[in-house]
């Protein structure tokens, strides 16, 4: 059984072709480095993300000859015949080492998808790695408990790890086929990227309908497989409540009893299933911005969602919610650039700090648009954090308006979300990196 399985996966064994879907690489110019290292190669990040495709990608870019295929060794673990043995400690270091022994070549690439599905699996690569210096490990996992639970104390100094997120938006018109647009047309597209989200297989489909569906599928996918099942949960109703509560309010801040006041549970097990959530790549949290640690800790939080399809296909209303939406694909895409994100609360709050070297170095605020209702909360609001942190300069992003705006020897920059985006992307091309 297991030997059918491994030839299904590994068609360039036989010379068949195999789907690479449409290139990412060029976004991700980190794996191509992490690919010539003898460290293990650990792809993170939620499901359906597209790591996978990632990993057909890295194996096409090897450029292997007919006679070396069988040095590329692909297992997905999350086949059922692999999750039926996932209790066996022997199971993977016993398909690697037969391959090896009927192959017999100079260098192996052993791709391991979902790894967190086998149990023993540090203990495998560790023996591997240290024993083999012939293997390249390139894994993929779907939850960010298996850096601090395993991972770093026991394959410390033998790994390297990089997060996969949903597209870009720049990478949303490249899927889309793309290439020239108005800014009237990329106003247009930013609202279906906005609307539907940014999951590889969301942007190739054009019916609404089945869009929707797979979204809630997608939803389903991570509370169950990486949230419920994993923790052996017993009360789902329980999970299925808080993830639908805090999805219904994203950027709104919380505390854990609050909630748990609300949804009629304990704060500890808020606490224990946000925590769920957030190593499944499905919720971030920010803290509110100070220099105790102390007073950030006790502070209430503010939580948001890794794809915004995700939460118009379980919560929202579009149009009605279309100024939180925005506040929650900055903040995704703040993290996507690994920024260190906080948010300000004094008289007036603002969206977004991003702290770099110890101290605030940008301040963000967010809003649907600027009018004469809300125009002075959202410039105090982003003033106060300017003078706070000492900032000669401050962005507000909107849906449409472009504009400067000098206050008091202060400067604010108005820019539409989207063209932020696409201003500020990073992209390698031909090993070159530049700002597009």
């Amino acid at each position: 059984m297991i030997v059918n399985v491994l030839e299904k996966q590994n068609p360039w064994w036989f010379g068949k072709c195999f789907s690479t879907g449409v290139p990412r690489l060029q976004y991700y110019p980190r794996l191509s480095v992490y690919m010539r290292t003898e460290e293990i190669l650990l792809i993170l990040g939620a499901r359906r993300t597209g790591k996978s495709t990632l990993i057909y990608q890295l194996i096409s870019s090897l450029e292997l000859p007919e006679d070396e295929s069988e040095s590329v060794l692909y297992i997905n673990l999350d086949e059922p015949v692999f999750q039926s043995q996932a209790k066996s400690p022997d199971l993977l270091s016993g398909i690697i080492e037969e391959h090896i022994a009927a192959t017999k070549k100079e260098k192996y690439y052993i791709f391991l998808d979902e790894i967190q599905n086998f149990k023993y699996w540090t203990q495998t690569l560790k023996t591997l790695y240290d024993t083999d210096k012939r293997l390249k490990f390139v894994l993929t996992g779907s939850t960010s408990s298996l850096l601090r639970k395993n991972t770093i104390t026991r394959l410390s100094g033998r790994y390297l790890a990089l997060t996969v997120f949903p597209l870009t938006f720049r990478e949303y018109l490249d899927f889309r086929g793309i290439k020239k647009l108005t800014s009237a047309e990329k106003r247009l597209e930013f609202e279906e990227y906005l609307r539907h989200g940014s999951f590889p297989r969301i942007s190739l489909e054009e019916d609404t309908v089945i869009k929707e569906e797979l979204l809630k599928n997608y939803y389903e996918t991570i509370y169950l497989k990486d949230i419920i099942f994993p923790h052996k949960l017993r009360n789902n109703r329980d999970v299925i409540n808080l993830l639908y509560f805090i999805i219904s309010n994203v950027g709104k801040p919380f505390s854990y009893k609050g909630i748990a006041s609300v949804l009629e549970i304990s704060a500890d097990t808020v606490k224990e299933y946000l925590g769920y959530a957030e190593d499944s790549y499905l919720l971030y949290s920010i803290s509110k911005f100070d220099y105790s640690l102390r007073k950030q800790l006790v502070n209430p939080k503010k939580l948001y969602c890794l794809d915004t399809g995700l939460i118009n296909a379980v919560s929202f209303s579009f149009s009605e919610n279309y100024g939180r939406l925005l506040d929650n694909l900055v903040l995704i895409e703040l993290i996507r650039r690994q920024s260190d994100v906080y948010y300000h609360k004094g008289t007036y709050e603002c969206d977004f700090l991003i702290k770099e070297d110890n101290r605030i170095t940008c301040a963000i605020q967010v809003t649907k648009e600027l009018n004469l209702d809300n125009r002075k909360r959202e410039i105090e609001g982003l003033l106060e954090a300017m003078r706070t942190y000492d900032l000669p300069q401050g962005l507000i992003l909107n849906r449409d308006t472009d504009d400067h705006i000098a206050i008091d020897g202060k400067k604010i920059i108005v820019k539409p979300v989207w063209k932020w985006l696409l201003e500020l992307e990073t992209v390698a091309v031909q090993g070159q990196e530049f700002t597009v």
